[in-house]
């Protein structure tokens, strides 16, 4: 039988949040509801992401970050998708937050083990 389970996450921005799964071609719905049949749960969050594999929501939590929510069944393939989403929002944050420095994105490069390296400057 399924269990409804709660992954903590540091993502905090839902701006971020929703360019991540753009990146990524995720379909989502904001202000949906997430129903898990064998517990009984069912309420709003602020994204639900369906695929044909997979739904998960996520939900803001009392200390202002997202958490997951979902089925453990489907726990595999949600981690393995969330941690393609911390990438993407990492991506996102860290060129927001250099950008506001006064810094500029001069290359960009993944490697083969998809690790984003990111190269900036600043001319003074």
């Amino acid at each position: 039988m399924s269990k409804f389970v709660k992954v903590k996450t540091e993502l905090r921005d839902l701006s971020l949040i929703k360019q991540a799964l753009e990146d990524l071609k995720l379909a989502y719905q904001e202000n949906a509801r997430y129903v898990h049949t064998w517990s009984g749960f069912a309420g709003k969050v602020p994204l639900l992401v369906q695929t044909k594999q997979l739904a998960f929501g996520l939900r803001e939590t009392d200390d202002n970050a997202y958490e997951v929510i979902g089925d453990d069944m489907q726990m595999v393939q949600i981690r393995k998708t969330v941690a393609q989403v911390q990438q993407r929002y990492a991506y996102h944050k860290i060129l927001a937050e250099t950008t506001k420095a006064g810094f500029e994105l001069v290359d960009e490069n993944v490697g083969r083990d998809q690790v984003i390296r990111l190269t900036v400057r600043r001319w003074a």
